[in-house]
């Protein structure tokens, strides 16, 4: 199972929002906060929570929901689709694999994972079980290597879940080559039509498959960087190593 980060390192003076997030987690994280506390107590509980915990409040509620959704039991679903929990430089991801390969790999706690999960779960009408199995080692063994800096092109084999403009847009990205970037219009040029470009930004936003998709080498035609659900940070960390820079930590 993904990890949990634990709360006990909190200052005790927040021990009121510190059981409503280990039990209750239910509600609007920011609606809760502003309830409760000043504008300024809420931005210290934030610091102090990103000082102890190492992630922001936000972030912890989406782990929560997303192992909730991960331990559910989907009775009417008869396939078995097997995740694991992945360790790499920029953060522990989630990886799932359905009957033809995988189809999710993302930042644990990053935006819209929630939706992800239940996206896959329903396509596939699939059960979640933690294992390890030879496709989980070999996609461990090359995210090793690629956060190395030693792989540049995976094996691992792919199964996408969306609509057929997203897959092709997503066929679009798997032809950027590593240590390449290309903006959104010439994305949209590639698929034969170049004024889909929000069209094409918003295939790439529901990409459920991280690195071996490689969504983060697409950036604005102004060469800044843009939309990318596992952080800005990671994503320019993922153009540095592609670079040969070896930024591969987001501290």
């Amino acid at each position: 199972m993904i990890t949990l980060p634990s709360l006990k390192d909190l200052p005790s003076k927040w021990n009121e929002i510190r059981e409503w997030l280990e039990t209750d987690f239910s509600d609007d994280l920011e609606a809760l906060l502003h309830e409760r506390f000043t504008e300024h107590d809420a931005k210290q509980f934030e610091q102090d929570f990103i000082d102890r915990i190492g992630c922001a409040p936000e972030e912890y509620v989406r782990i929560r929901r997303a192992i909730r959704l991960l331990e559910a039991s989907y009775p009417d679903s008869p396939n078995e689709l097997t995740a694991a929990a992945i360790a790499t430089p920029l953060g522990e991801m989630l990886a799932v694999f359905g009957g033809k390969g995988l189809c999710l790999l993302e930042f644990v706690g990053q935006k819209h994972m929630e939706q992800e999960i239940t996206a896959v779960q329903k396509a596939l009408r699939g059960r979640f079980v933690f294992r390890e199995d030879e496709r989980t080692q070999l996609l461990r063994q090359e995210l090793d290597l690629y956060f190395k800096g030693r792989l540049k092109t995976f094996a691992t084999p792919l199964e996408q879940i969306g609509t057929e403009f997203q897959k092709q847009a997503w066929d679009a990205l798997l032809a950027i080559p590593y240590g390449e970037t290309r903006s959104y219009k010439e994305q949209a040029q590639r698929l034969g039509n170049p004024k889909a470009v929000r069209a094409v930004a918003a295939a790439n936003g529901q990409n459920k498959v991280s690195i071996l998709i490689p969504c983060h080498r697409v950036i604005g035609s102004d060469g800044k960087l843009t939309g990318y659900a596992g952080g800005l940070n990671r994503k320019q960390s993922l153009l540095a190593l592609e670079r040969g820079e070896v930024q591969t930590t987001l501290f």
